[in-house]
Parts: structure tokens; sequence; C-alpha cells
């Protein structure tokens, strides 16, 4: 790492073999894990994004257990916004932001009605205008050898932390769908190593 933690806001880990574990545990001064990345234990490649900006101040060093490769990268704050950009990629109406190891995606719109993706990941709720004030129902369906149970914690407007978990309005255990629904604004972390497709649909 060059630099200070504190220049940095997110970070992108990756483990692509099969039959892998990915453990990285970002440490304070006395050792203690701040955050905790990755899965052990897991038959499939590991992948996922979390931003940094709860926790940077307290961090100091880092503790990795991995069984194969595997790659972290640490991002500055709006560098995902920033290459979009550069990319010419402009969020279009009604579309809203999807934040995971693949990067920034805008999802909602007739041209991108569906993002798809695999490991953890954040979405904010606030579409592009002109676009519906409603409530938002995200329809997630995940991997089919998808055994774990999503984490979902909501951070509602106003607040600097995930303060809200939960469990999904619906799931399907044959066809691994849940269903969560968002007022504008809200972020929602869902926490899982399995493959995943997000869909925004209005109530």
């Amino acid at each position: 790492m060059v630099g200070k933690w504190s220049n940095y806001r997110t970070i992108i880990y990756r483990s692509p073999g099969a039959g892998t574990e990915l453990r990285i545990e970002l440490q304070d001064n006395d050792q203690v894990p701040v955050l905790s990345l990755g899965y052990p234990g897991q038959s499939a490649p590991i992948e996922g994004l979390r931003f940094l900006s709860e926790v940077t101040q307290d961090i100091q060093s880092i503790a990795v257990t991995a069984a194969a490769d595997w790659e972290m990268v640490l991002l500055p704050d709006a560098f995902l916004w920033n290459q979009q950009i550069d990319a010419g990629n402009l969020q279009q109406a009604g579309e809203f932001m999807i934040f995971s190891s693949n990067g920034l995606n805008f999802v909602g719109s007739e041209q991108n009605p569906v993002a798809q993706g695999i490991g953890d990941l954040r979405v904010y709720n606030a579409c592009h205008a002109p676009c519906s004030e409603e409530a938002i129902r995200w329809v997630f369906e995940l991997g089919p050898d998808c055994s774990n149970t999503p984490s979902l914690s909501i951070r509602e407007v106003g607040s600097d932390l995930f303060q809200r978990t939960m469990s999904p309005t619906k799931s399907e255990s044959d066809k691994k769908i849940m269903e969560v629904t968002l007022k504008n604004y809200d972020w929602l972390e869902v926490l899982t190593p399995c493959r995943w497709s997000a869909t925004p649909t209005s109530n």
C-alpha cells in the first residue's frame, strides 16, 4: 500500500481459484479486526467490494488468510464514478448505482435493466432524474449453487452507519430469489460470496 489509509475509500478483493479461501482482516493498533472481508472454505471464486469511509481512521495493518492467489485493490474517493465518466458511460434517467467487484454499474433503464456480479455489493437507492419518488423493490436472484444466506443491512438517509440489519421481504429457496424494499437515498449492503443478479422495480 502506498500512502495513508485515509487516502482510500473503497476496497475490492478477489481470489479467482476454485476451492479457495480468502479472509482479509483490517486491524487497529491492537490487532483487533476493524473490518473483515472475504469468506473461508468456499468452493468457488471469491470477490467483493466494501467502502472504507466508516473505518479508515482505525486501520493500521492487514492480516490475510488465503488458500490460493488473491488480490486487493484500494481506490480513492470518487474513483469509480470518475472512471465511468472518463469512459463516456453516463447515468441515464431512472438508473441506480450498484458498486461491486465489477466497479460501478448503472441499472434500471431499458438499456440496463439488470446488473450481474459476484460477491459483496452495495446499492445506492437514488435514481437519476426524472424518476419515481416511490420506494423501490429490489429483486436479487442468486446463483443456483448458492448455499449462503446473504447478510442484508440498510443505511438510511441522514445516517452515517449501517444501523438496520434485515431479512429479505421474500425468499424462494428453490429459485434463490429475495426481495428488499428501499426508500429513496437508502444504501443497501449485501454480503454474500454468491453470484447474483439485481433488478430494481417500482412497488
